[in-house]
């Protein structure tokens, strides 16, 4: 299913590079298209699903422009993940503007291994280290402090955390699904 969908990201990529920048694209084109290249398979699981083809209506009615920054914002996003993954992490290197941290994932493979919920960032007056507080699990303290910041940017953004507030306004960053299925395939 996934491979599916990394294959129709990648057909709707090719189909809307050629066309000119403020056209607004048809789904009867793009459906032509992958008939003329050889695509019959994606073409009838498009035609079969109707959440998939409302779902492709919707991103080709947006217009070009927003529909390639769409795409490389997914395709940047699945290179990022996959340049961890053992078969495709040179290929996913080569196109990736940046890869998850040995640091990051060393936080989300202790969330997993100890069923961590979330964790808050200690307090410490003076630290010039940052300590992370994981519930449940032990501390984490941060072996590149300096790249912190990044990582914690990086895991919110690829939705491998996701960050509320406790009743005192301190932020708290929740373990996701996505990290958990992350983790795992990594392992």
């Amino acid at each position: 299913m996934v491979a599916e969908f990394a294959t129709i990201v990648g057909l709707l990529s090719a189909f809307s590079s050629g066309r000119s920048g403020h056209q607004q694209l048809e789904l009867s084109e793009f459906l032509a298209w992958l008939s003329e290249h050889n695509h019959e398979d994606i073409k009838s699981s498009i035609e079969s699903n109707q959440a998939t083809t409302v779902s492709i209506k919707a991103l080709l009615n947006k217009g070009l422009v927003d529909v390639h920054e769409k795409l490389d914002d997914i395709s940047e996003r699945l290179a990022m993940l996959s340049s961890r993954t053992n078969g495709v992490e040179d290929l996913a290197a080569a196109f990736a503007r940046e890869s998850i941290s040995d640091q990051a994932l060393e936080i989300l493979t202790l969330m997993e291994e100890n069923h961590s919920e979330y964790f808050l960032l200690s307090n410490e007056l003076g630290a010039k280290q940052k300590r992370l507080i994981l519930s449940p699990g032990p501390n984490y303290l941060c072996k590149e402090t300096r790249f912190f910041q990044d990582d914690l940017e990086l895991m919110l953004s690829l939705g491998l955390l996701v960050q509320r507030y406790n009743p005192k306004g301190e932020p708290v960053f929740y373990y996701t699904r996505a990290a958990s299925r992350l983790i795992d395939s990594l392992g």
